[in-house]
Parts: structure tokens; C-alpha cells; sequence
């Protein structure tokens, strides 16, 4: 059982509230990452929840949830979850919309 549920976690950013760089994120991330990521809880879909990601001490793996980090396990994979494929732009905006939730 994951103790993140026996805790409150921060709320997500509105979506009325994202700017457009968060916004373009948002579909990143429903393109390459909803059919395995639930965005906000932290309950696994096929891969982990990722409500709060950024907001942890850690990711589920036990790293630190840094740019640095998260850009390798999106586009290297690791474990069940494959590498994604994108753009320098995609991956930024991707990173912003991550730091909403």
C-alpha cells in the first residue's frame, strides 16, 4: 500500500489557470503518457499515478523527481514503461505540465 494515500497530497493547477507552455504539456501528456499514467492520484493504471510527482521527495522508483531525472525516465524508459520519443519542445512543455499536478 503506498503511504502517499494515507496522506494528503497538494492539489493540481487548475487547467483554467495553466499557461500555454503547461497547456501544450497537458497533450503531451494525453498523447504519450494517459494510457499508462493516472495525472491526478497517485493510484497505478499501468504505471504509476503521478499527482504530486514533482512535489515528492521522491519518485516511485526512489529518485529525486528533478528535470534532469524525469527527462531520463521519459526518454530512455525504465522497467515495464518504454522510452517516448519527443521533440526538445514537447519534452519541455511536458516537463512544465508534470510541475501541475
Amino acid at each position: 500500500m503506498s503511504l502517499a494515500g494515507c496522506r494528503s497530497l497538494p492539489p493540481s493547477k487548475p487547467s483554467s489557470e495553466w499557461t500555454p507552455q503547461e497547456a501544450r504539456g497537458a497533450a503531451v501528456y494525453q498523447n504519450h503518457c494517459a494510457r499508462c499514467h493516472r495525472p491526478n492520484d497517485t493510484h497505478s493504471l499501468n504505471g504509476p499515478g503521478l499527482q504530486a510527482i514533482t512535489k515528492e521527495s521522491a519518485m516511485p522508483s526512489g529518485a529525486p523527481p528533478t528535470d534532469e531525472r524525469l527527462t531520463a525516465v521519459i526518454v530512455r524508459g525504465r522497467g515495464m514503461m518504454p522510452a517516448t520519443s519527443l521533440t526538445d519542445d514537447q519534452l519541455q512543455d511536458l516537463l512544465a505540465y508534470l510541475k501541475t499536478l
